[in-house]
């Protein structure tokens, strides 16, 4: 029970070696190539990438207002100052055309399966849809110094999550969504795939959690056993120590639970992103 151009919209709040990537509550595990991350030799944890460009900040006339800084779209505002995160994740609600090769969301390569080269219908969803489905993303990751944006950013790094309504290739059939368990961010530009559509029955909240889910994956999260975290497709990043149902990625920060079989989601992205000022 896996419960002609426009505008730019921007949310500014919005692995090693595997062999194995486990989806709860499904009958069957999904196998992935361990030679994924063989080409990749060196990692990039605290990058991050600056697009020169500007918007205007929408400052509420009220002066008991918060107040706003006059950022980039890519970038934080964070104590009245312009920063830049420590990731960018690009929701991919239009649609692509993907290869397959060595991991590289900038380029559109996919290095998870080959049967997941090919082109992806768009999300499909209307305006107002949309736009719920990115706040709702933001909101999950509101906590952590990343950006959030469904327009593609001018240059990488970045992770890019393709939210399509084409179903799953036959092989993979039954997975919300297929992405590599990137320990210490092995790969710096993870591309990840989540199967979704508005009209299929589960409503655009669970969506919002198998986008972050697989962008969780993509920064060595575990699948966790609890309902309540995103890592169990929940609603939000649990600050508590958690079973979990597989055992990749049990290195990247063992001080933050005793149990090497527990995960915290939430202290492994604070320490891995940074809380947001």
């Amino acid at each position: 029970m896996v419960p002609g151009v426009s505008a730019p919209r921007y949310h500014p709040l919005v692995a090693r070696r595997y062999t194995t990537l486990l989806l709860p509550c499904l009958a069957a595990c999904v196998e992935i190539d361990p030679s994924y991350a063989d080409s990749f030799t060196t990692t990039t944890a605290g990058s991050s990438t600056s697009v020169a460009s500007s918007e205007s900040s929408d400052s509420a006339s009220d002066s008991t207002s918060t107040p706003t800084c006059d950022c980039g779209p890519l970038e934080l505002c964070e104590a009245e100052m312009c920063t830049q995160p420590a990731r960018v994740l690009f929701v991919n609600l239009d649609g692509v055309t993907t290869t397959f090769g060595n991991a590289d969301a900038s380029q559109n390569i996919e290095g998870l399966y080959e049967e997941l080269a090919g082109t992806w219908d768009p999300y499909g969803a209307d305006e107002p849809t949309r736009q719920m489905l990115l706040s709702m993303i933001a909101e999950q990751w509101a906590p952590f110094r990343v950006v959030v944006t469904d327009t593609r950013p001018a240059a990488g790094p970045y992770l890019m999550a393709v939210v399509t309504a084409t179903p799953a290739p036959a092989t993979l059939a039954g997975a919300p969504h297929i992405a590599f368990p990137d320990c210490e961010e092995f790969i710096p530009q993870d591309v990840s795939f989540v199967f979704a559509a508005p009209d299929d029955g589960f409503g655009v909240s669970t969506h919002a959690s198998y986008v972050s889910s697989a962008f969780g994956r993509g920064l060595g999260l575990r699948y966790s056993d609890s309902p309540d975290d995103i890592m169990f497709y929940g609603a939000s990043f649990v600050d508590a120590c958690l079973p979990t149902s597989d055992a990749s990625c049990m290195s990247q920060h063992p001080e933050l639970c005793n149990d090497p079989m527990q995960q915290s989601s939430y202290r492994e992205l604070e320490a891995l992103l940074g809380a947001r000022g």
